[in-house]
């Protein structure tokens, strides 16, 4: 018997025994954080609710109406009109678009990570530039620019044109064609490809393609056979996010598409529920399926090559990154990077910049009568211009700070609750970010607008789905924060008799701050640029700035829209700016707290 205990005592010191294989469903061992568990546990169960109830009324919606099952939708959506041909234009706009933005945000993460091309003060604005300046406030800046007729950069064409004796009617570029709407949805998926490669290559180890290089391999062989397929799993998450956003694109096919007549996806989805009366809402849902299987499709092959990958090299502390030295082609890498940044920020945010100023939208345009007051005065004498403002706002400050508040509370729980429960919590959770925009907001019309919560056109549906909808991107900050914040200071104040409330104000949330702050900028602009989800659930009660815009090029009032999307980018370039200095001021604060409390 003693033989026995001796045995089993020299196991446990050697660390070879078996660990258990299952884990209880609830771990119980949780919630010895105390009343703090419980509450981060039901705040997470409830937003998992929110989201099972959103998917499952969609569901029930598709196959059933007024209580019995419907066999007509299906029959409806495959008949609807011209379903192949919008199908067709959607696959072609996206797939063209992913494929030149692959490329370009390829191109631009290599010259900034491993050339002397790269641009200190550009790396970091040019993923922002797509979020600063609203999508459908630059389709519309480009549309000021390159219409036939009106188009600022058309008009000066035509005039240098007429110097050379060449009379041009109209054009000579037209943003209302099949290249300028690819072009504009490349220009917002470049930022994905860019930050998914860049985050590739910064991971990657340099010395593989150094070693190619010393073996006399040329650049372009090097990118090929080395680079390439090294890259591989960021290629694929880049290729499945453009998809995810290309699917659910609103802003340019509704601007660009309709004075085209190019009908893609998105669009028609909206326009069933949100401009057509009555709202065919079942056939808005089939629709749906569709963005539900390319989504589902990009999973699947993003899947594949994670599991067929076998070049994948993470380098260790030692790591060095190479610089390669491109010689004369370095100015050309920073023309381009350069050449980017006017192209999809600087030149829209100039044309809503003269429309604004100007007061009319005109490319005969008298410079000595712009007047900054004309900028303040479109928005301020709109009422419904400056309502949407205020709401936008009001709606971004609280969402943001709702959304980060109960993804740090969540994120902590998750990582010392380490149950099935909370894992399918967490999975729960982040689903919404699996699912397109459109088809978050249409199951929060059919599951809130109507009976028994009757929260159609009010500021609480917005409110709440603008958290849930944000709430994946909020975690995905949050669980990076608190990564940071090693579990044995937790474990210290639970030993020193700190309950689990006391460990998250007094030790967890003051470390967590300066990422918790990173992340609420970014949840501000995505919440104020937000389109595809909101004009579903937003009204005339409660307009929104997005769907404001939208509206007022509708009518024509272009210097109104124009004074909108410079305030908001003005508001936009503010916060994103004190959320850096305040992460960084903050962040050096806590990492002296951090070292403090592990030396007591």
């Amino acid at each position: 018997m003693k033989e026995a205990q001796r045995a089993q005592g020299q196991e446990r010191d050697r660390g070879d025994a078996p660990a258990p294989t299952l884990r209880p469903f609830v771990n119980l061992r949780a919630f010895r954080g105390g009343w703090f568990n419980v509450i981060s546990g039901t705040i997470g169960t409830v937003f998992a609710a929110i989201v099972v109830y959103l998917v499952v009324r969609l569901a029930l919606r598709l196959f059933f109406n007024d209580g019995h099952f419907d066999t007509d939708v299906f029959a409806r959506v495959l008949a609807y009109r011209d379903l192949s041909t919008i199908l067709l234009n959607t696959v072609v706009i996206v797939t063209s678009s992913m494929i030149l933005a692959l490329v370009i945000g390829s191109l631009f993460a290599w010259l900034m990570e491993r050339t002397d091309a790269r641009i200190d003060w550009l790396a970091g604005l040019l993923p922002m530039f797509s979020m600063i300046l609203l999508p459908i406030a630059g389709a519309i800046g480009w549309v000021f620019l390159l219409a036939p007729q009106a188009g600022f950069i058309n008009g000066m064409l035509r005039a240098a044109l007429g110097w050379f004796g060449i009379a041009v009617a109209s054009g000579p570029l037209n943003i209302y064609s099949w290249p300028g709407i690819i072009l504009l949805y490349t220009a917002y998926m470049i930022p994905f490809a860019f930050l998914m490669v860049s985050t590739g290559l910064r991971n990657s180890d340099p010395s593989m393609e150094e070693a190619a290089r010393i073996s006399g391999a040329s650049l372009f062989q090097t990118l090929w056979q080395i680079t390439i397929p090294v890259l591989r799993p960021s290629l694929g998450a880049a290729a499945l996010y453009i998809i995810w956003f290309g699917f659910s694109f609103f802003s340019v096919p509704v601007v660009i598409g309709n004075e085209l007549r190019v009908r893609v996806l998105a669009v028609e989805i909206v326009r069933l529920v949100t401009f057509t009366y009555p709202s065919d809402v079942a056939v808005a849902i089939g629709l749906s399926v569709f963005l539900v299987i390319a989504l589902g499709t990009a999973w699947y092959f993003q899947g594949r090559i994670l599991r067929a990958n076998r070049h994948a090299s993470i380098g260790g502390k030692g790591q060095r990154t190479a610089t390669l030295r491109l010689g004369k082609l370095r100015v050309w890498g920073q023309t381009l990077l350069i050449v980017y940044a006017v192209l999809t920020f600087v030149l829209p945010l100039l044309a809503l910049i003269l429309v604004a100023l100007n007061g009319y939208w005109t490319i005969d345009i008298s410079w000595g009568e712009l007047n900054v007051a004309n900028l303040w005065m479109g928005a301020t004498e709109n009422r419904a211009a400056s309502r949407s403002l205020v709401n936008s706002f009001s709606l971004a400050v609280i969402g943001a700070t709702i959304a980060m508040l109960v993804a740090a509370i969540f994120s902590l729980y998750l990582r010392h609750a380490h149950s099935r429960w909370a894992l399918t919590l967490d999975g729960i959770i982040k689903l919404p970010s699996a699912l397109s925009a459109i088809v978050i907001g249409l199951g929060f019309v059919l599951a809130f607008a109507g009976p028994p919560f009757q929260l159609g056109n009010t500021y609480a549906i917005l409110l709440l789905c603008y958290v849930v909808l944000f709430l994946p991107q909020a975690t995905i900050s949050a669980d990076a924060a608190a990564a940071q914040v090693d579990k044995q200071l937790s474990e210290a104040s639970w030993v020193s008799g700190a309950r689990g409330g006391m460990t998250f104000l007094r030790i967890s949330l003051p470390l967590m701050v300066p990422g918790l702050i990173a992340g609420w900028g970014l949840l501000f602009v995505w919440m104020t640029g937000e389109l595809n989800a909101s004009i579903m659930v937003s009204g005339t009660r409660v307009p929104v700035i997005g769907f404001q815009i939208l509206q007022i090029f509708q009518t024509g009032g272009f210097a109104v829209l124009a004074s909108l999307a410079l305030i908001l980018t003005a508001i936009n370039v503010v916060v994103l700016s004190a959320a850096h200095v305040f992460e960084r001021r903050i962040g050096r604060g806590s990492s002296g707290r951090n070292a403090a409390l592990f030396r007591a």
